[in-house]
């Protein structure tokens, strides 16, 4: 027979289970809490501004002065039919914006997408503003006089495709 009496039975045990499995959730809260923070990959673009420069028989443009919030999280440069360099960023409100910088008219207007609304001043340039594509991307365009052309474009908001518009300066 057991000398085992309930009566005799304390909550200690009870407790440091309850203390473990508490310790146990409190430490996965806080992984899981870490893994949320949203970390985009930045990119420097610099070089390839630079390598653009020396290729194109055209002006190459480059974002100066973008608010906090702005991450250039892609850079691609090509050169089939044309030169061209794009450039992508993550927007301030989470949104996709890229610059295309090309000396080809159908790469423009490729990247261009959506049926032409009218003209925005930006930056000091004259820019066609691009209803949205089957993606739901706008567009704003600029033609210089030189054959180069700058395409902004992406899921952000005109306001935010602007303020990248206006932020390219000639290098």
């Amino acid at each position: 027979m057991s000398t085992y009496n309930r009566s005799q039975a304390t909550m200690g045990p009870m407790v440091l289970a309850m203390a473990i499995l508490v310790g146990v959730l409190l430490l996965m809260a806080m992984v899981v809490k870490w893994r949320t923070v949203e970390h985009i990959p930045s990119v420097d673009y610099a070089p390839q501004a630079e390598a653009m420069e020396r290729e194109a028989d055209f002006p190459v443009y480059a974002p100066e002065g973008l608010p906090e919030g702005w991450v250039p999280t892609s850079t691609n440069m090509g050169a089939d039919g044309g030169t061209t360099w794009t450039v992508g960023f993550a927007t301030p409100s989470d949104m996709h914006a890229e610059y295309l910088i090309t000396g080809d008219a159908e790469a423009a207007e490729a990247a261009a997408g959506g049926a032409a609304e009218g003209t925005v001043e930006a930056g000091g340039l004259e820019w066609e503003r691009r209803g949205a594509d089957s993606d739901g991307d706008r567009a704003l365009v600029h033609e210089g006089e030189d054959g180069g052309f700058l395409v902004v474009s992406g899921s952000a908001d005109e306001e935010e495709l602007e303020r990248l518009a206006a932020s390219l300066q000639e290098r």
